[in-house]
C-alpha cells in the first residue's frame, strides 16, 4: 500500500510540473510561436515592427510598406527556393564516384550569384524603404541603416566546443 501511495503522489506532482510548464510557456514574455506577440525566430523582435516603430510610419506608409513587404517575400521566397535546389545539385555531386568538376564549378557560381541576387534584393528593399520616408523622418532612416547588419543579420548558432566539431559528427582521431 505504501509504495502505490508514493507513485501516486509521484505521478500527481509531475502533473501538476507539466501544468506548470505549460502555464509559464503559454503566459510568459515572449509567450510561444503562435502567441501573436511581436518576436520573431530567435526571440528577436520581427523587422517589420522594428521598421515600423524606428521611422515612425503614419497609417498609409504603413500599408504601403506592407504591400512592399509582400513583394520583397515573394521575391525572396523564390531565390531561397532555388538556393535551396543548388545546394541539393551541388551537395548531390558527392554522391558519385567521382566529382564532375566542371559542374562543381558551375552550381558554385550559381550559388554566388544567387546570393548576389538575394543582397541586392534586400538593398532595394531598403531604398524602397526610404523613399517611403517623408522629410522628417529620413534622419531615422539613416540610423536605422547603419544598425541594419546589427538588427537583421542572421543570427549564428552557438559553437558546442572551441574549434572543436559540432556535436552530432563524432570525433575522429
Amino acid at each position: 500500500m505504501e509504495r502505490t501511495k508514493l507513485l501516486t503522489f509521484a505521478v500527481v506532482g509531475l502533473i501538476l510540473l507539466n501544468l506548470a510548464t505549460i502555464g509559464f510557456l503559454v503566459f510568459s514574455p515572449g509567450g510561444g510561436p503562435h502567441s501573436g506577440r511581436p518576436n520573431g525566430p530567435h526571440g528577436r523582435e520581427e523587422p517589420a515592427r522594428i521598421i515600423i516603430a524606428r521611422l515612425r510610419f503614419d497609417p498609409n506608409q504603413q500599408q504601403a510598406y506592407q504591400k512592399l513587404i509582400e513583394e520583397h517575400r515573394r521575391q525572396g521566397n523564390r531565390l531561397a527556393e532555388q538556393m535551396k535546389q543548388l545546394h541539393q545539385q551541388y551537395y548531390g555531386l558527392l554522391a558519385a564516384t567521382t566529382t564532375d568538376l566542371a559542374r562543381q564549378t558551375a552550381l558554385s557560381q550559381q550559388i554566388a550569384d544567387n546570393q548576389k541576387a538575394q543582397a541586392e534584393l534586400n538593398f532595394r528593399h531598403f531604398e524602397q524603404i526610404k523613399a517611403l520616408c517623408r522629410p522628417d523622418q529620413q534622419a531615422d532612416f539613416r540610423a536605422l541603416a547603419a544598425d541594419l547588419s546589427g538588427l537583421f543579420g542572421r543570427p549564428q548558432p552557438p559553437r558546442p566546443g572551441a574549434g572543436g566539431p559540432p556535436e552530432n559528427f563524432p570525433h575522429r582521431p
